[in-house]
């Protein structure tokens, strides 16, 4: 099964740094819904929930996660930030945290609980892709998307076939 779209990722590079963007983007690299938070979601779901039929498909998620971390981090760079582990919330840093994990034991509600953070996180970068002029940084954000539409589409046929067991 493939966990993420057969298309190449775009290279890094930005038009002009943009601080600003930077920052939103750091909310999306390491905030509450983020792919850090996914990261660990998704490794703590393999390890923990009793479904071993769904180990490797958390698993190959989780890494398809951590390159979207790590574009993102190079990207943040590139836009004149350094990525740290966290977000600027009310103009104070907001570092990432273990509470940003979701530690439900509810397969159905873990199921539904991905598919919702895969859904925000996308609207966090759409919203990124309106604010931004730099094209380059659009059509990176527009690759991550589609994965991130493809895990949605995972996690809804696994969703499916829980509720019919």
């Amino acid at each position: 099964m493939q966990y993420k779209v057969n298309l190449p990722y775009p290279k890094i590079k930005v038009e002009k740094k943009d601080k600003n963007i930077a920052l939103m983007l750091l909310n999306s690299y390491a905030g509450k819904i983020s792919e850090d938070t996914a990261i660990h979601d998704y490794i703590f779901q393999m390890m923990m929930l009793n479904h071993p039929e769904y180990k490797s498909i958390l698993k190959g998620i989780a890494i398809v996660e951590m390159h979207h971390l790590e574009i993102l981090g190079n990207l943040i760079y590139a836009l004149g930030i350094t990525p740290i582990f966290g977000k600027i919330k009310d103009d104070a840093l907001q570092w990432f945290n273990g509470s940003f994990v979701n530690y439900s034991d509810n397969f159905t509600y873990v199921l539904q609980h991905n598919i919702y953070e895969e859904q925000m996180t996308i609207n966090q970068y759409q919203k990124i892709i309106k604010t931004t002029t730099d094209a380059n940084i659009k059509e990176i954000l527009n690759r991550i998307i589609l994965d991130e539409e493809l895990h949605i589409e995972i996690f809804s046929k696994m969703l499916a076939l829980t509720e019919k067991k």
